[in-house]
């Protein structure tokens, strides 16, 4: 299993509960990083053109289910093991977001996650540092101890989320909207 490692934070990930059904139909909100390979990226630009999936986490707490999902999509969508059809050329970044009290860990993550993580995903790992609050509400991320997943349409618009753990269910809802 691939391991994404950032100090006592770990990259968060996706999508929807009930609540977070809200944000289907608008578009992701702008948000500016840079991956572990040295490129600056601003979402929902940097996937313009292409499916993207975009996983987000903002705390240690988030690492066990986002575990879940590295793994499944690295395979289907980064490494393209298996069989694949056009449809599934998908854009995925996953994005730790560093605020307030875990800023001072920023520099420290995104070295130890340089050195721990493989090449071929340093450039689907974007760090964020800011201020959180306005993703928080324009994402509906409500709790922080959970990994949020958000698909995107190729013009930046959200048409799928969840939250939580990876699960077979949600892979083919994602499969489902995309296709």
């Amino acid at each position: 299993m691939l391991m994404l490692r950032i100090g006592t934070l770990s990259l968060f990930c996706f999508l929807a509960a009930t609540g977070m059904q809200a944000q289907v139909g608008k578009t992701f909100p702008k948000l500016s990083g840079e991956t572990l390979d040295g490129v600056a990226l601003t979402m929902p630009d940097a996937g313009k053109g292409k499916y993207t999936l975009v996983g987000m986490a903002h705390s240690s707490d988030a690492e066990q289910d986002l575990q879940t999902w590295i793994d499944p999509i690295y395979q289907k969508y980064i490494a393209k093991s298996g069989l694949m059809d056009a449809a599934e050329d998908v854009n995925v970044y996953f994005i730790p977001m560093f605020s307030g009290s875990s800023l001072p860990f920023y520099d420290k993550s995104k070295n130890k996650m340089k050195e721990t993580t493989q090449k071929d995903l340093q450039g689907h790992v974007i760090f964020y540092k800011g201020e959180i609050t306005s993703y928080k509400t324009e994402l509906s991320i409500e709790k922080k101890d959970t990994p949020y997943i958000y698909l995107l349409d190729p013009q930046g618009k959200v048409v799928y989320t969840t939250n939580g753990n990876w699960t077979e269910a949600k892979m083919d809802a994602i499969d489902d909207a995309i296709k």
